[in-house]
């Protein structure tokens, strides 16, 4: 899948381990931006309390999400604590055609994806301000047992551990302190997209034209 090279469009990608925080993050910043849009997620795992249909995550069974993914409907797919994720392309294209940014909430390895198959992306990795901050979050998630907060702690420390192939390295320690810094991020990757791009075609032919 390519974009064409005349959109303006943007794609953001934001990380993190789980509990970090990522999805009331990318919610704050949306609320904010006209001009900014989510891709929403394509999941096998249940819904949780509050999570809402279209909206948090697009709930399907497992039989149909491997179905998506053997007709190769993923951008990006992955395979994690017994779950599926994915983000279905045409969705994405749909916004670039729209010429509306867009922002991915994905693992590493789903940013690899992205970064390999899509121009135009900026990288976000999103770092709790410690472990123990990260396992106070999960654990506030009712359905996380101590074996279950173990295994999210190894696989946090893991993800935490590729945070280097990002373009930008955001601490959730102060939400709106970071809401902030990832609003700037989007804004300074806007500014600097239309300054390398220059003048758009129609207005170059409108300055050729007025002699």
């Amino acid at each position: 899948m390519t974009r064409p090279s005349s959109s303006l469009a943007h794609l953001f990608v934001l990380s993190g381990p789980s509990g970090v925080g990522k999805t009331t993050l990318a919610q704050a910043v949306l609320d904010n931006d006209t001009n900014l849009q989510r891709a929403v997620t394509h999941t096998s795992r249940a819904p949780r309390k509050g999570e809402i249909e279209g909206s948090h995550y697009h709930f399907v069974s497992e039989t149909r999400f491997l179905e998506m993914k053997a007709n190769h409907e993923f951008l990006e797919s992955v395979h994690i604590f017994g779950n599926y994720y994915g983000t279905s392309q045409a969705a994405v294209q749909r916004s670039l055609d729209q010429n509306v940014d867009t922002m991915l909430i994905i693992d590493f390895q789903g940013a690899r994806d992205v970064r390999r198959l899509m121009r135009n992306v900026t990288s976000v990795f999103i770092l709790p301000p410690s472990i123990n901050a990260l396992q106070n979050r999960l654990l506030d998630r009712a359905e996380v047992d101590d074996h279950t907060l173990q295994s999210r702690t190894e696989k946090a420390r893991f993800e935490m551990s590729h945070y280097t192939e990002y373009d930008f390295v955001v601490v959730n320690d102060l939400f709106d302190k970071t809401v902030a810094q990832v609003h700037e991020i989007v804004e300074s990757v806007r500014m600097s997209r239309k300054l390398e791009i220059g003048p758009t075609a129609e207005k170059i032919q409108s300055i050729l034209a007025n002699d």
